[in-house]
């Protein structure tokens, strides 16, 4: 699927000559790596060279040959398709993945910037609704509504996706405003652009169904097991009529109330993992409670619900994980091969396309939490403060600086023409003093 992507002017001039030096130390890395490996004296000594290019693969590697190849803010997307947290709801999570040099960042420990909008379709009303990154990773507030295109694939042929590299944003805008809140948000947007110049380009997004079924990555199976666990365990966690009932009646013997109280304690610490940490790293979390309730040899009848929600996650995460590293694992070994492979039949993607997005989709698995991708209802205290403060503060400081920027055009027009005036007075005069001369 091809989506157009608008970029400022301004970030690919930068770009430009920010790129040949990436190139350059990309091109020096490449050789001082080829010669260590020349000079290994025993397998030992190579096998510290490997494992240097393991460790700088994602930097080095992968960056260095993109940027070698592509053009400036080349850029890959993919879209992950989760469950919403209401019933007949959905959401489409889009990354927009793009691959550029030191100019933008002091920190360069990924391939690129990593930017997404949230879309959620309600399969009952058909509303579609979307949210853009205000800046740094927080969403808007509001949302824009889509529901006039129906679909999120229409939305996407008939509308641009700014990136914003220096706000780290991405915006989605539709061709005509959806609404009256989306039409004053679209204006402001425009007065705090300026006068700034944009590019348009088309770019390569796998969508919900490629990532699915070409490459057999189901991370709404994931997602929907986390989501199921949660609502489980607050059933079973249970309000404060359902405990003094309990209490009254004496249903439950003392041991074993106390034995699910500290199941359901164990069960909300691991929710606070499966929200806040990248999935990556949740996997032993999973792994140790699910073996401790399923090998209890006498379960209270809460243990014995809890197993099977805990072995559908361990699974589902499980199988993303090691499909997004045999991925990068195959890019890797294979390279030409693995480009042309038969995982991509069916696929429109260029050849640098299926490199940079298999790099970025186990970067995503590493680096984000399943309430910063796609559930910012979840987000923690500090990161909703954050996204109001962000949400609220990003556009009147970039129409301030609009402003200023007027301003100082404005100033350099005036003392231009007052330069100009000045200089055809001093000409006047000089032509009035010579004239009489002339006449002599």
């Amino acid at each position: 699927m091809k989506v157009k992507l608008k970029i400022e002017t301004q970030w690919l001039e930068l770009e430009r000559k920010s790129m040949s030096k990436m190139k350059r130390d990309y091109e020096a890395w490449e050789r001082e790596t080829l010669q260590k490996a020349k000079e290994a004296q025993d397998l030992r000594s190579l096998r510290e060279v490997f494992y240097q290019l393991g460790d700088r693969w994602e930097f080095d590697q992968a960056t260095g040959a993109w940027l070698s190849d592509g053009e400036p803010l080349d850029a890959v997307g993919l879209i992950l398709r989760m469950p919403g947290l209401e019933p007949n709801k959905e959401r489409f999570v889009l990354y927009a993945v793009m691959a550029y040099s030191k100019g933008f960042t002091q920190k360069f420990d990924h391939l690129g910037d990593k930017e997404r909008i949230i879309v959620e379709h309600d399969k009952g009303s058909g509303k579609l609704s979307v949210w853009s990154t205000t800046g740094h990773g927080a969403m808007d507030l509001f949302p824009t509504d889509l529901t006039t295109f129906k679909t999120f694939e229409n939305a996407l042929k008939s509308s641009h996706i700014i990136a914003q590299p220096g706000d780290h944003a991405l915006r989605f805008e539709t061709p005509y405003s959806t609404g009256v809140v989306d039409f004053f948000t679209k204006r402001l947007w425009e007065i705090a652009g300026g006068n700034k110049e944009f590019s348009v380009k088309e770019i390569d997004v796998l969508t919900a169904k490629d990532l699915e079924e070409f490459l057999d990555f189901k991370f709404h199976r994931y997602a929907a097991s986390v989501i199921e666990l949660d609502k489980i365990w607050r059933k079973l966690s249970g309000g404060t009529v359902e405990k003094a009932m309990e209490k009254v009646l004496d249903k439950i013997p003392d041991h074993i109330e106390e034995r699910d109280k500290m199941t359901l304690r164990k069960i909300e610490g691991l929710m606070h993992t499966l929200w806040f940490s990248p999935p990556a790293q949740q996997l032993s979390a999973i792994a140790k409670l699910h073996y401790e309730l399923s090998s209890e040899p006498t379960p209270t009848e809460i243990q014995k619900i809890l197993v099977p929600y805990l072995g559908e996650i361990a699974y589902s995460l499980t199988d993303i994980t090691e499909k997004a590293k045999y991925l990068k694992w195959k890019s890797v070994l294979d390279g030409k091969e693995f480009r042309e492979s038969d995982i991509f039949k069916g696929l429109n993607l260029t050849a640098m396309a299926k490199e940079a997005f298999i790099v970025a989709l186990e970067d995503i698995l590493k680096e984000h939490g399943l309430a910063y991708i796609g559930y910012p209802e979840r987000a923690t205290m500090k990161n909703k403060v954050l996204r109001v403060l962000l949400s609220s503060l990003i556009l009147p400081i970039r129409i301030s600086s609009s402003f200023k920027t007027w301003l100082i055009h404005q100033a350099r027009r005036i003392l231009s023409l007052s330069s100009n005036e000045v200089r055809e007075e001093i000409e006047a005069v000089s032509d009035e003093t010579d004239s009489p001369k002339m006449e002599k």
